[in-house]
């Protein structure tokens, strides 16, 4: 436990909006007031938030001119004021949101704990004079100038992340792609213009360079600087990730405000040797299929635990699409386990959220027996061998 309440965090200034307003009219809010979220009632009953990344995304799926809150708005659990810290950040991993709400109850919301608020009043601790190197991702995607914005979108979509540092042949920063500024450069405009919205407006080609659409003048970190200081940067230029360079400017890391929210969320589980981090359309599925997806996951790192190492994080993204095969929708689980024996990355497709995530779990499977192999380890051999059809 962080020791330190919710309620000293939060702010009780937030923005709410009726879930049957016009979806134009959380725009303007947004536009006038630039909230990290919107909180979203039916009459006086709280019923989940809306985003600005929300809307983004929604352009793909409705026309925005006619659409409502209830069409876009995600569920969120909601913190009490006295709740720990370190369970406002498991649940804002969890449920992939950067602010919930808080309050009593789904019948009186009194505030709102935003990421950046937790991690600024949680740096003044301890936890704030720790070295950046110690909590970046250290295995960093990158691309060249000379890559395609279609490739940093595949990039993304294959390995579930939202920004990508481009760097020169040795490796020095260049610049960075986001998945937001993508979306609002390339792939909103095609919605509208299906929409009929822009006709005429010339649409930039996915075929596009990096180096034409990159954010230059990246904003980086050093490794041996603090935590403290990495989220004042964050926090004066209003941003949720760095990239970390050293000293001749080449990238050797990605600090992101989930990195920093994990260590203060493992807090709520001190026995835990793995943390699951859920993300996408996880927050819409229901208790019962969150809770046995958590527990097969967790079997699975049981009974694999010589072969993972002794901790690690595991990234699971879910997607739902709107196609059906007898009332069950067709879902993508994209795993990513990071351990200290190495990262294993696989995808799921496949009817019903459950058996997509085991369809994943079973092609990780496939890659730690065949490592157990080429590893000579005899213990795990024979499986691995039953699982090729070898014997």
């Amino acid at each position: 436990m962080v020791g330190i309440s919710v309620q000293e965090v939060m702010t009780d200034k937030f923005q709410k909006i009726d879930i049957d307003a016009p979806l134009s009219e959380a725009i303007g809010i947004f536009e006038k007031e630039d909230p990290d979220l919107i909180v979203v009632f039916d009459g006086n009953l709280y019923k989940g938030v809306l985003t600005q990344d929300l809307i983004i995304r929604s352009h793909l799926k409705w026309d925005p001119t006619k659409a409502k809150v209830r069409d876009v708005y995600k569920p969120a659990p909601v913190m009490k004021p006295d709740e720990d810290l370190s369970k406002a950040a498991k649940l804002m991993l969890e449920v992939d949101l950067r602010s919930l709400p808080v309050g009593p109850s789904k019948a009186e919301i009194i505030g709102v704990i935003s990421d950046i608020a937790l991690l600024d009043r949680v740096a003044q601790e301890k936890f704030g004079k720790e070295k950046v190197e110690k909590y970046m991702t250290t295995d960093v995607i990158t691309l060249g100038p000379s890559d395609t914005v279609a490739k940093a979108l595949a990039t993304m979509r294959d390995h579930g992340i939202s920004r990508i540092p481009v760097v020169d042949e040795e490796g020095r920063l260049e610049g960075l792609v986001t998945l937001h500024d993508l979306i609002v450069r390339f792939i909103k405009p095609r919605f509208r213009a299906q929409a009929g919205e822009v006709v005429g407006e010339k649409i930039p080609p996915f075929s596009m360079k990096l180096r034409d659409v990159m954010i230059r003048g990246v904003i980086t970190i050093l490794p041996d600087a603090t935590v403290r200081e990495a989220v004042a940067t964050m926090k004066d230029n209003d941003i949720d990730g760095l990239v970390v360079v050293n000293e001749e400017n080449k990238v050797v890391g990605i600090l992101t405000m989930k990195d920093l929210l994990l260590p203060i969320s493992k807090m709520t589980e001190k026995e835990a040797r793995f943390y699951l981090q859920l993300g996408g359309d996880a927050s819409i599925l229901s208790d019962f299929t969150r809770e046995r997806i958590i527990s097969d996951i967790r079997r699975f790192i049981d009974g694999y635990e010589d072969l993972l190492g002794q901790e690690g994080t595991i990234y699971l993204y879910i997607r739902r699409f709107k196609e059906k095969f007898r009332g069950v929708h067709l879902y993508q689980a994209r795993m990513r386990i990071v351990t200290d024996r190495g990262v294993f990355i696989a995808t799921g497709e496949t009817w019903g959220a459950i058996q997509a995530v085991h369809d994943a779990l079973r092609a990780i499977e496939r890659q730690l027996l065949q490592k157990a192999e080429l590893e000579k380890d005899t213990h795990y051999s024979k499986r691995f061998l039953e699982k090729m059809g070898l014997i």
